[in-house]
C-alpha cells in the first residue's frame, strides 16, 4: 500500500536531514495527522535538506529503458551476463503476468511516491513552519509543487496509458494529497492525473526564482521546460511550442558545443585490440552526484538509471542512426569494447552507451528537462503546425552542436511537413534514446498521424516465472497502442491497498510472440565452448 512507501519515506527523511531533527516519524504516520500534532517539519533547514537529497533527482526505472527499441539484449549475451534482474527482464519482453507478480516491489513506484510524499508533507506543513520569509515560503511550496507534478508525470508516463481523447477516461493514479495513509488510494482517472500535473506547474510557476541557478530545484525556466514537454504530449502544439521558446530564453542554461568536449586521442594501449584508445569525455568528466546535478544543459536536474547489474545495450536499429564518423554523440557516447567491462563480448565492436561513467548509479540518463529537449519540442511543435522553416531553425541549431564541425549534412532540409517530422523524430531520438525514446513511442501512437507510429520487437529466451528457457527463442512483438504501453502494478503494491489500487487491463493481442525454429546463434567464442580451460586461459591473457 501507498502507506508503506510513505512509512519508507519517512525515514528516508530522516537519514537525508541526519543532524536536523525529524521526531515522530513513524508516530506521525501511524495517528492521524491533525494540526500542532506530529509535527515533522519546523524549519528551513529542513526543507532544504528534503530538496537537496540526491535522491530527489534520480529514479530506478529498468522497466522504461529496456522496453523501448533501443535495448537490445541478444541471448548469446545473456548466456555470458548470467543473470538480468526482473523489472529489466519484465522490461525486455514486455511481461504482464511476471510483472505484477513482482516479489519485491517496484523500484519505481516507489521512487516516485517517495517524491510525492516529500512534496506533500511541505505543501501541508509549510504553515507551520517558523523563522522564514515570504519568499523562502513561496519558493518551497513552489518546489514542491513541482516535485508533485514531475513525480506523477513520471508515474503517468509508466503505469497509466498515454493520455489522448480515447484514454483520458481511463485509469490514472492514486493521487496522495496529504501525508496521512488513511487518504483514498484508488486510481483517478487519466484526465484527473493529468489536471492535477499541470494544475501543480501552474503553482509551481509562482516561484520567484527567474532564473536557473540551483538546477536540482525549481526556477521559471524549469517550469517553462516542464509545460513545454506537458502540453507536447498532450497534442497542443501551440502552447508546446509557445512554452519552449520562452524556456530557451534563459541565461542559465547552455548548450553544450561537443566540438568542445575534451579529446584525447591516444592514452593508452587498449588491452582488447592492442592500439592506442581515445579518452571520452564520459570517462575523462569525474561525474559526481553535485557534478550531476549542475550540468549545464539541464534546467532541472533528474536522471533515470537501470538497476544495478543490468546496461544500456544498444539496439543495431539506434546504432544505425547516427553519422559514425561525423556525430560527436557517437563517437562520445558510444564506447567501443566497453561490454567488456561487463565481461560481454564477440559481438562486433561491443558498444555500451554510457553517456556519464562515473555516476551516482551504473547506468544514467538525463530524464529532466534540458536546453536540447526544448529546441526539439519548438522543432516538434511548429513542424506539426506545418511551421517548417521556424522548425527546421531549431533542430538544426542543435545539430551546429552535436556534428563535427566542417563536416556534410549538418544542416537538414525539408521540403514538405511530414519529411521535417521525420527528420526531427529521428534527431530527438539521436539526443535522447532509452528512456524519452519509450515515451515517445507511446505518445506518437496516440497522436493525429499514423507515419510516426512505432512497433516495438525484441527477439530473446521463452521467460517463465522470470526464469529464461535458453532452449526456446521468442519474438516478441509490441503492436501500436497496445495496452502493455502501461507497466503493471505489483500484487504486492494492489494487496497492500487493501484492494483499492486496481490493475491495468490487458488483452491477448497486448504482446505478441512467435517461436523461432531456426535462431541463428552468434558463435562469439570461436568454436570453442565457453567452458573450455584453454579458451579461458587464452581470454583472461588478451584481457
Amino acid at each position: 500500500m501507498i502507506v508503506n512507501i510513505y512509512k519508507t519515506a519517512c525515514k528516508s527523511l530522516a537519514i537525508c536531514s541526519m543532524a536536523i531533527a525529524l521526531t515522530a516519524c513513524n508516530d506521525y504516520l501511524d495517528t492521524i495527522p491533525s494540526k500542532g500534532e506530529n509535527e515533522v517539519l519546523n524549519s528551513g533547514k529542513q526543507i532544504d535538506a528534503l530538496f537537496d537529497n540526491s535522491s530527489i533527482f534520480n529514479t530506478k526505472i529498468s522497466y522504461v529503458i529496456a522496453s523501448s527499441d533501443d535495448i537490445d539484449v541478444k541471448p548469446e549475451m545473456y548466456e555470458q551476463m548470467g543473470w538480468m534482474g526482473d523489472s529489466y527482464l519484465n522490461g525486455f519482453v514486455f511481461g504482464i503476468r511476471d510483472a505484477e507478480n513482482a516479489q519485491y516491489g517496484d523500484e519505481a513506484w516507489e521512487s516516485e511516491y517517495n517524491k510525492v510524499f516529500i512534496a506533500n508533507l511541505v505543501i501541508n506543513e509549510i504553515d507551520d513552519v517558523e523563522g522564514i520569509t515570504d519568499q523562502q515560503r513561496t519558493d518551497y511550496l513552489a518546489q514542491a509543487h513541482y516535485t508533485r507534478a514531475l513525480a506523477l508525470w513520471n508515474l503517468a508516463q509508466t503505469y497509466c496509458q498515454p493520455y489522448a481523447a480515447e484514454t483520458k477516461d481511463g485509469l490514472g493514479l492514486p493521487l496522495k494529497l496529504s501525508t496521512s495513509y488513511e487518504e483514498n488510494v484508488g486510481r483517478a482517472t487519466l484526465q484527473e492525473t493529468y489536471d492535477l500535473i499541470l494544475s501543480d506547474l501552474t503553482e509551481a510557476m509562482k516561484t520567484t526564482q527567474d532564473g536557473v541557478t540551483s538546477r536540482w530545484r525549481v526556477s521559471k525556466p524549469a517550469v517553462q521546460a516542464m509545460m513545454a514537454r506537458y502540453y507536447l504530449f498532450t497534442q497542443q502544439y501551440d502552447k508546446a511550442a509557445d512554452y519552449a521558446k520562452e524556456a530557451l530564453q534563459s541565461q542559465g542554461t547552455t548548450l553544450h558545443d561537443y566540438n568542445e568536449l575534451t579529446f584525447e586521442e591516444d592514452y593508452a594501449s587498449n588491452p582488447i585490440t592492442g592500439e592506442g584508445a581515445p579518452i571520452y569525455y564520459s570517462e575523462l568528466y569525474g561525474y559526481a552526484p553535485n557534478q550531476l546535478a549542475d550540468y549545464q544543459e539541464n534546467y532541472y536536474s533528474q536522471y533515470f538509471a537501470v538497476s544495478s547489474g543490468n546496461y544500456m545495450i544498444p539496439s543495431e536499429s539506434l546504432l544505425a542512426l547516427y553519422d559514425h564518423d561525423n556525430d560527436l554523440r557517437y563517437e562520445q557516447f558510444f564506447g567501443k569494447h566497453t561490454l567488456w567491462n561487463i565481461w560481454v563480448g564477440g559481438f562486433g565492436d561491443d558498444i555500451l552507451y554510457r553517456k556519464f561513467y562515473h555516476y551516482i548509479y551504473e547506468d544514467q540518463v538525463q530524464s529532466g528537462p534540458t536546453v536540447p529537449e526544448m529546441l526539439l519540442t519548438a522543432a516538434e511543435a511548429l513542424a506539426r503546425q506545418n511551421q517548417v522553416s521556424e522548425a527546421m531553425g531549431f533542430v538544426n541549431q542543435l545539430r551546429q552542436a552535436r556534428m563535427r564541425a566542417g563536416s556534410e549534412g549538418i544542416e537538414l532540409e525539408a521540403d514538405s511537413q511530414e519529411e521535417a517530422i521525420r527528420l526531427i523524430l529521428d534527431e530527438r531520438h539521436r539526443e535522447m534514446p532509452f528512456v524519452m525514446r519509450w515515451f515517445d513511442i507511446r505518445r506518437l501512437a496516440y497522436n493525429e498521424m499514423t507515419a510516426d507510429d512505432v512497433t516495438v520487437e525484441h527477439v530473446f529466451h521463452q521467460v517463465i516465472d522470470n526464469v529464461p528457457d535458453n532452449s526456446t527463442f521468442i519474438r516478441y512483438t509490441l503492436p501500436v497502442k497496445s495496452h502493455r504501453y502501461a507497466i503493471p502494478i505489483t500484487k504486492l503494491e494492489i494487496t497492500r491497498s487493501g484492494n483499492q489500487i486496481v490493475q491495468n487491463e490487458y488483452t491477448d493481442g497486448d504482446v505478441r510472440t512467435e517461436v523461432i525454429t531456426d535462431y541463428e546463434w552468434t558463435d562469439v567464442y570461436g568454436g570453442v565452448e565457453s567452458g573450455d580451460d584453454d579458451w579461458n586461459e587464452d581470454w583472461n591473457e588478451d584481457w
